[in-house]
């Protein structure tokens, strides 16, 4: 994502939202659902692939956690391309990498996934250890981390993300502004109030930008579901989460959160933190599942050539990290899946028809939970992980300080990993797996056949014969002046 997208405002939005206040709490927490799970929290952050940030977990000074337990083996073992370079102790950033869809269809080179170089530069061959990103690593290990999880589309940050809400997008690459746009009846949202399931999407403050909802023709329609994080953490504290929810690390205001290169990684670590720690402590832990993902990779080398499902070739392999009171611990999940995996665990979830057909033909992430097997203490649902007792130093003092406090680590690999929650032995479950469940055999989509739309004011066909209707009574115009100064002259 270039750093005008990430900053472009759209000032009609800025208008409405000034003066229609967020009044959306959650109403119907005891909707029927598939599973135990009642409230789900999507985080996207930005720009990394999976093997940039774990290509070589679990790894440790140590040596190895768990060895062997990713797809591919391990990040230095890639067969492709030599030049990988470790990000250095006391330094949480790289330089940003080269963005586009054309650099990252280089870097792809047909499946091949050795055009980095050529593609996305220098910097594309960096990569993270425990030292940066031992916070997240150790949410990971003690929760369930998919390694075969893909960003939806083989470009940049303003498609995949409308996929992340619409299962389809009008645009391939990155751009400041619509049109084209995507109806609002042809997203999750429309999907989610036709059959009355609450939801949200919180900004740092609305006012300054709601990227990418601008993108969403009618929105300006349904501000009422739009909230602050301030509105998302009272909400978590009195236990009135809508039913889904997005926390958003970028637009309104939010700069540094996202994890976006060049920025510190920590920040936005500590930020995800902060976030799944309230979760924890609040009412709504026991049927909650937090979803923590990317939107694409960056243009970091990833060695796991995107797979093609339902015709739509699939992006960069990207991390997803479930937290839940019934996700597996220390799981690793092989399954195949895509940002419109997360649509389909909530269509599922909700007993809706998929959105659409790629929504349809995306594979659920049902192998990451477990709701059946009991664990030696009896319990099905796993109590909140203390990770106060380790982490309570990347603790903020509210979600937008995270940035000040990255600032003072020079390393946190010394904090992964922490000690599981269970032992690993006695665990009622295998420790990797996968799952080809999705929702292929309903083929009543909400959405029969997905289109870009275009307000007619805004469709450049219009202005085409407006111009020349212009254009000829200007002309029109002239020739009646003209020729009336030439009547006068003749007199």
């Amino acid at each position: 994502m270039t750093p005008n997208y990430r900053v472009c405002l759209l000032v009609g939005f800025v208008a409405v939202i000034m003066i229609v206040p967020y009044v959306h709490p959650d109403t119907n927490a005891n909707k029927a659902t598939e599973t135990p799970i009642k409230h789900v929290v999507i985080l996207m952050m930005e720009n990394h692939s999976f093997d940039n940030l774990f290509g070589i977990y679990p790894m440790t000074s140590n040596g190895s956690v768990v060895a062997n337990i990713t797809k591919p083996l391990n990040l230095l073992t890639a067969p492709h391309l030599s030049g990988l370079q470790q990000v250095a102790n006391g330094s949480f950033s790289t330089p940003d990498p080269y963005e586009g869809y054309g650099q990252y269809h280089t870097d792809w080179n047909e499946g091949k996934m050795n055009g980095f170089l050529n593609g996305s530069g220098p910097n594309s061959l960096d990569y993270f250890s425990a030292n940066q990103t031992g916070l997240e690593w150790d949410m990971a290990m003690n929760y369930a981390l998919a390694d075969n999880y893909y960003s939806s589309a083989l470009t940049e940050t303003l498609p995949n993300r409308l996929y992340s809400i619409a299962g389809f997008s009008p645009v391939s690459q990155d751009q400041l502004y619509p049109p084209p746009f995507v109806a609002y009846s042809e997203t999750i949202y429309g999907e989610l109030d036709r059959y009355n399931v609450s939801w949200s999407y919180y900004f740092l403050n609305p006012v300054l930008g709601i990227n990418p909802l601008d993108f969403i023709y009618g929105i300006n329609n349904h501000l009422n579901h739009i909230g602050t994080w301030g509105n998302f953490i009272s909400q978590v504290d009195n236990g009135s989460l809508p039913a889904v929810s997005w926390v958003s690390p970028i637009s309104g205001g939010a700069f540094f959160y996202s994890q976006h290169p060049p920025d510190n990684i920590l920040s936005g670590e500590i930020w995800i933190y902060y976030i799944v720690n309230k979760i924890m402590e609040s009412p709504l832990w026991n049927s909650t599942a937090i979803m923590i993902t990317y939107d694409e990779g960056g243009g970091y080398y990833d060695q796991s050539a995107p797979p093609v499902v339902a015709g739509q070739q699939l992006g960069f392999r990207v991390p997803f990290i479930l937290i839940s009171p019934y996700a597996k611990e220390d799981y690793i999940s092989n399954t195949v899946m895509s940002h419109t995996s997360i649509l389909a665990f909530i269509d599922y979830n909700w007993n809706l028809p998929p959105l659409n057909r790629l929504v349809a033909y995306s594979n659920i992430p049902l192998d990451m939970f477990d709701f059946a097997e009991r664990y030696r203490n009896g319990q099905i649902i796993r109590p909140p992980y203390n990770f106060d007792n380790m982490l309570n130093q990347f603790l903020p003092r509210d979600l937008s300080d995270s940035t000040s406090l990255a600032s003072g680590y020079h390393s946190v690999g010394y904090i992964f990993p922490v000690p599981f929650q269970f032992n690993p032995s006695t665990l009622p479950y295998s420790r990797t797996g996968q799952s080809n469940f999705n929702l292929s055999n309903d083929t009543s989509y909400f959405v029969a056949h997905d289109s870009s739309f275009i307000p007619w004011y805004l469709n450049k066909l219009f202005y085409y014969p407006v111009i020349a209707i212009a254009a000829a009574s200007i002309i029109f115009l002239s020739y009646r002046i003209f020729k009336r100064r030439k009547l006068r002259r003749n007199r």
